[in-house]
């Protein structure tokens, strides 16, 4: 019976390895595409500043500035997007690991509770 009962713990602890694993995969994933789009940025911030140097007409200058905006404005966008997309994956894996885990237990409980009501009939005749 203790035997089963560790046997379990062992098995119940399963589910939330696999959500630690599946929470560290989200977040090197997020931070990653933070590096990338921050790195990104400021190299084409430092490209558009280098370009708005370069012009002398002032109404060229501020629709090269429009544009910039436009630009980044898409980009952070899509990002964001990207981004919502990797959390709502991890979310769906989430809500798979426990959706089977409950189910695991569910089983292991009744396992459990038949052994129990076993020795507890053992015992029984036993003590008769």
């Amino acid at each position: 019976m203790y035997e089963d009962f560790m046997k379990m713990a062992q098995e119940s602890m399963k589910p939330m390895l696999k959500m630690a694993e599946n929470n560290t995969a989200l977040a090197v994933k997020l931070m990653q595409s933070q590096a990338e789009t921050t790195a990104e940025m400021m190299r084409s911030n430092l490209e558009h500043v280098k370009a708005l140097a370069e012009v002398k007409d002032m109404n060229v200058a501020v629709e090269m500035q429009q544009k910039y905006v436009e630009t980044l404005n898409e980009k952070l966008v899509t990002v964001a997007k990207d981004n919502a997309a990797v959390i709502e994956s991890a979310i769906t894996e989430a809500g798979k690991i426990f959706e089977g885990s409950l189910a695991e237990v569910q089983a292991q409980a009744k396992k459990t509770a038949q052994n129990i009501e076993k020795e507890i009939a053992k015992s029984r005749k036993k003590a008769a």
